[in-house]
């Protein structure tokens, strides 16, 4: 293995900034969780999915945000609204042992606000986005509980890489 190929495996794995293992060097990615989602992590299914959450979104934001010309963008700040599993989380299998890890299929997803800053920290551009499963055929095929949630954070990356774009071509000057 190279040197770069290992220190780009180890900035992954070490969940560095987005600047170090090759996301958009111009944005800052903050991941905040809504009262709500604070309480169904500590009652229903457990406060060590709260990393999980956390490393998914930045993960799934950041790479949707690499390339995507976020220049007048300095920050971006995402809060979870609401998150519900496509598996059963440990917490939920200790609570209810009839659950199984992966027969039992829930209709996940989640709800984000968001929202873009420039390096002052005036808003840009502020979006709600929402993705759920219709059914549990048309889900996630993963076997980790926040299958769903993930493809959530994609979609919430790509809307929001849209919306950096968008951004500017309107600060673009006039040739």
């Amino acid at each position: 293995m190279t040197g770069l190929r290992r220190i780009a495996l180890l900035a992954g794995l070490l969940g560095l900034p987005a600047a170090v293992n090759g996301g958009d060097a111009g944005v800052e990615l903050t991941v905040l969780f809504s009262p709500a989602v604070h309480a169904a992590l500590e009652s229903i299914y457990g406060t060590a999915e709260e990393a999980v959450l956390q490393r998914t979104i930045r993960e799934r934001v950041t790479a949707a945000l690499r390339g995507a010309g976020c220049d007048g963008a300095s920050q971006a700040e995402i809060t979870l609204l609401e998150a519900r599993p496509t598996h059963p989380t440990d917490k939920q299998l200790m609570d209810n042992p009839a659950l199984d890890r992966l027969r039992t299929r829930f209709v996940g997803g989640a709800t984000f606000g968001a929202r873009l800053l420039d390096a002052a920290g005036h808003e840009l551009k502020s979006l709600r986005y929402d993705w759920y499963a219709e059914d549990i055929r048309h889900g996630s095929r993963s076997a980790a509980p926040w299958g769903d949630a993930r493809l959530a954070s994609e979609g919430l990356g790509s809307q929001l890489a849209h919306e950096c774009r968008a951004l500017a071509s309107a600060h673009q000057p006039a040739r």
